[in-house]
């Protein structure tokens, strides 16, 4: 609990936007994060960039910036503020740039006219092997398992991963295929009705950027809106031990 309350209260300094040099910086700093604290705390800010990329990409930009600074300020050093705010306008404009580059449409869901499978594979000398199913997944409820090797689909051998994902995109969602599965070294037969997946123009899983500005929302929200009751508690024992 500690750590995911710190990690959000940390998160907190990635914010930019409405200055209050009239506001004393604080003394709360990286220096007594341990090193899972730190690696937690680095990625939770990432993601907090790309959700603020999303709201951005797609016009609708909110007040997290200037809530959170106005929020963080009295309790974090200049520095750490400085750090954080470097990494995290990084995240933001590296996320901004890759959705720029799939030219994601934040324009209701993606229709998928794929078919979908739902399987994490690799290269195997007779297929593609896999090495988990999804859960839920149309996979998963044709019982198909980590270890197992696909080697044809509709009587068609396959060479590995690629021509695997070929045939099963090439077929419509509700498509039911038959895959011959080698398991433990015995020949099997698994008949599958595939589910459906929207890709974009270059072949990735395309990005339902409605629901993404959702959620994205939220979670800033949340934060946001937590960080200022967070930021006073610093000198508290729970805080205490990360605080100068």
């Amino acid at each position: 609990m500690r750590a995911l309350i710190l990690a959000a209260l940390l998160a907190m300094l990635a914010a930019s936007g409405a200055r209050a040099e009239d506001v004393p910086y604080g003394s709360l700093d990286f220096s007594r994060l341990t090193a899972k604290q730190s690696e937690f705390f680095w990625r939770r800010l990432r993601v907090l960039a790309i959700e603020e990329a999303v709201l951005s990409y797609c016009g609708q930009p909110d007040d997290f910036e200037r809530e959170a600074k106005q929020g963080i300020r009295a309790c974090v050093t200049k520095e750490a503020l400085g750090e954080a705010e470097t990494f995290f306008k990084a995240q933001e404009m590296t996320a901004l740039a890759s959705l720029h580059e799939r030219k994601a449409s934040c324009r209701g869901k993606p229709e998928a006219k794929r078919g979908w499978l739902g399987v994490e594979i690799k290269q195997d000398a007779k297929g593609a092997l896999v090495t988990a199913a999804i859960a839920g997944s149309p996979a998963a409820a044709a019982d198909l398992k980590a270890g197992d090797v696909i080697s044809s689909v509709n009587g068609h051998a396959i060479d590995g991963p690629k021509q695997l994902s070929a045939k099963i995109r090439a077929l419509a969602p509700g498509a039911t295929v038959a895959l011959g599965l080698l398991r433990g070294g015995t020949a099997r037969e698994a008949s599958v009705k595939l589910g459906g997946m929207a890709f974009d123009a270059d072949g990735q899983t395309a990005l339902d950027m409605p629901a993404l500005m959702v959620s994205s929302r939220q979670d800033l929200k949340a934060i946001a809106g937590a960080v200022t009751d967070m930021c006073a508690k610093c000198k508290t024992s729970i805080w205490a031990m990360f605080c100068r």
